[in-house]
Order: structure tokens, then C-alpha cells, then sequence
């Protein structure tokens, strides 16, 4: 039952499953993710940095009601000019279907032009889109050999992708030793990924020793980051083990938080906790309106997840307190709306998205559901 294999421990598919692997622009919200500053002050198009001013507003909603439409809009206005970190953003906002139509064609053109132009975080996406066959035709030892020559310039977010690949054995023979050097050099670099890749190893890799100090440092500087992943794992890491140095509250600090930023796996472990009354007093109502927000952003994976237990809660539930707690949930998820987008404590973090799992390969998708089973 997925309430009792929830508290055993974080799955290695957390790890393998590639998350995150299309990756995004680096620049912190305060540059408005592009180095406008070396681009091209005005052109007869208009201005780079108010377009991507423009399309950062729309896409965080700051300022300006939130619309991934006019966000679209604005990052072509910037990207058809040249701006290659516009490009990548343009070309996630196709792959993704965020305010254009899902066309992975026309994200592998966008990412394949903003990386001819010198863009590691092109080149990586373009690397990635071999790696899966999407919008271009598959070519995994392409995909790593392109990642390597990033991870070798020392593109942190490359070392740590290198990692995966070398774990799995995508575009090359498995080798675990090396994909730790990868990930453990990607962490040095202060890569929220190699971070949170060294933090799985230590608490859940098979085959690894597992150091539950360390893994908790590892996750807590990747989360610190906005990384939502570690924020989901480390609170499960300080839940299951109570003799991890941690503040009062930190464990549902840190999942609350994950659970705001879209991780419905979050969300579940939540809803446990108070039906449990672990670590928060037991609370049925509560416990129904966290495992209802799971289904909200997990949907189908979550549900088939919940059943049993989505089943249990509503029995304990008189008929009135079931709609409270499905009002109530459906209020929360609707002031929670980022499926798409990573938050750095209340600031916009748009170096860390698209929450949403994004995989790289056909194999690790099978273990999917296992994998969210145990994270």
C-alpha cells in the first residue's frame, strides 16, 4: 500500500530518471534571464531588453496578470533578433506547449539556433533532443559525445547530465564510478542537479554507501537553490530520519514548499503526515485536502497511486467535510499554479523549471510510477 512504502525510502529513480534534463537559461530573474547587456541596444524590431523584460513579467505574472501567451510572444520578438537565451526559452515554451502549440520541432529548431550561436544551454537541449529522438532523429551516442565536450568546459549543469548518462549507460557503457566523478564535479561547481544527484546517492543509490549526514547537506544547498526535487527529497530524508541535525518543522518546511512549487509526491507525503499524525497533529480533513491536491497536479500517475488511500480518507469523511476539504483544495492548487516553473522562496527562479519530468530516454519512463511510489 502506498501509504506504507511512502516512509521506507527515496527510490534511486529519483536519480535515473532523467528530471530536468531539457534545461533552461542560468541568469538570475534580475537580468531578466538574458545577458541583454551584450545585446544589441535597440534594432528596427524594438528593444531586447523590454521585449524579455516584457516576457518575464508575463510569464511570472509580475506586474501584469500571467499569460504564457504573450510571454511566447515576447521571447520570439527577442529570440527572431538573435538572442540565443531567448531561443532556448522559446524553444522549452514549444517543447513544454507553455502559450504555443507543443511542437518538438520547433523547439529543436529554436534550441539548434541558439546553440550555432554559441549557447551552452542550446547545445545541451539540442544534445538532449538526440538523446530522446524528439523533433530531430535520435542519436544517444551524438547526444553524449556533445555533452561531454559541455561537461568537459566545465558547463556544470552538462557534468552532472554526463552523471545520468554514464549511470545509465545512455550513448555509452554504463560506469558508476564515473558518473559519481560527474556529479560530484557538477556539485563542486555549485550545480543544483550534481547536488541533488550526489544527495540521492547518499541517501538511496543501491550499491553505494549511504551517509544520511551528507546527503542532507548535499540536498539542502540544492534546494536552497530552488531545485524542487531537493526540496521533496530532503524533507522525506528528514522525516524518515529523525537523527539528521535539522531544524523544528524543517521537514514540512521543505515539503510545503515542494508541494507549492507543483511536486505532487510532496503532496502525498503531506496528506500521510495528517493522517498519521506524524510530525503534525492527526487531522483527517487535512490529510483528504493534501492527497486531493496531489491528484490535481499529479493526475492520473497520482491518482492510480492514491486509490486505496484516497478511498480510506473519504470513509472517514461525513459527506460535508469531503466537499470542505475538495473546495479547499481546489482554492489551494488555484493560488499554486506552478506546474511549470521552480520559486527560490518567494522569488521567481526561472533558472530551475520546468518542474514537470521531462525524460531523455524511452527506458527510464517505465519506471515512473515506481519510481513516484517511493519518492
Amino acid at each position: 500500500m502506498i501509504a506504507q512504502r511512502l516512509f521506507l525510502r527515496m527510490s534511486v529513480c529519483t536519480l535515473i530518471m532523467l528530471s530536468y534534463l531539457i534545461a533552461n537559461p542560468t541568469l538570475s530573474q534580475s537580468n531578466a534571464l538574458m545577458a541583454v547587456d551584450n545585446a544589441p541596444p535597440k534594432t528596427a524590431e524594438g528593444n531586447l531588453k523590454q521585449e524579455v523584460q516584457l516576457a518575464g513579467d508575463y510569464m511570472a505574472g509580475r506586474g501584469v496578470p500571467r499569460d504564457l501567451a504573450q510571454s511566447a510572444y515576447w521571447y520570439r520578438k527577442a529570440a527572431d533578433q538573435g538572442l540565443p537565451a531567448a531561443q532556448v526559452q522559446l524553444g522549452y515554451f514549444y517543447l513544454a506547449g507553455l502559450g504555443v502549440e507543443r511542437d518538438a520541432a520547433q523547439a529543436a529548431k529554436w534550441f539548434e539556433r541558439a546553440a550555432a550561436s554559441g549557447s551552452s544551454e542550446g547545445k545541451l537541449n539540442v544534445a538532449v533532443m538526440y538523446l530522446r529522438g524528439q523533433g530531430i532523429a535520435r542519436d544517444p551516442h551524438l547526444g553524449f559525445e556533445m555533452i561531454q565536450e559541455l561537461a568537459d568546459k566545465q558547463f556544470p549543469r552538462a557534468e552532472d547530465y554526463l552523471g545520468i548518462l554514464y549511470l545509465l549507460g545512455v550513448g555509452t557503457e554504463k560506469n558508476p564510478v564515473k558518473a559519481e566523478k560527474w556529479f560530484e564535479r557538477a556539485a563542486n561547481h555549485h550545480s543544483p542537479e550534481g547536488e541533488y544527484s550526489m544527495g540521492t546517492l547518499y541517501s538511496v543509490a543501491a550499491g553505494h554507501s549511504h551517509d544520511f549526514l551528507k546527503a542532507a547537506d548535499y540536498l539542502r544547498r540544492s534546494a536552497n537553490s530552488g531545485y524542487v526535487s531537493a526540496m521533496h527529497s530532503l524533507g522525506l530524508v528528514l522525516v524518515n530520519h529523525p537523527e539528521v541535525n535539522q531544524q523544528s518543522g524543517e521537514a514540512l518546511h521543505w515539503l510545503q514548499t515542494a508541494a507549492e512549487g507543483g511536486a505532487y509526491r510532496s503532496s502525498i507525503i503531506l496528506g500521510i503526515l495528517a493522517r498519521d499524525g506524524r510530525g503534525v497533529p492527526k487531522d483527517e480533513l487535512a490529510s483528504y485536502q493534501w492527497f486531493t491536491i496531489a491528484v490535481k497536479q499529479g493526475g492520473p500517475a497520482a491518482e492510480k497511486l492514491l486509490a486505496n488511500d484516497l478511498s480510506a480518507a473519504r470513509k472517514a469523511l461525513a459527506a460535508d467535510q469531503q466537499s470542505q476539504a475538495e473546495k479547499a483544495a481546489l482554492a489551494w492548487v488555484d493560488a499554486h499554479p506552478h506546474e511549470d516553473i521552480y520559486l527560490n522562496g518567494d522569488v521567481l527562479n526561472l533558472a530551475y523549471f520546468p518542474l514537470n519530468e521531462v525524460y531523455a530516454t524511452g527506458q527510464d519512463t517505465q519506471q515512473t510510477d515506481k519510481g513516484a511510489t517511493r519518492n
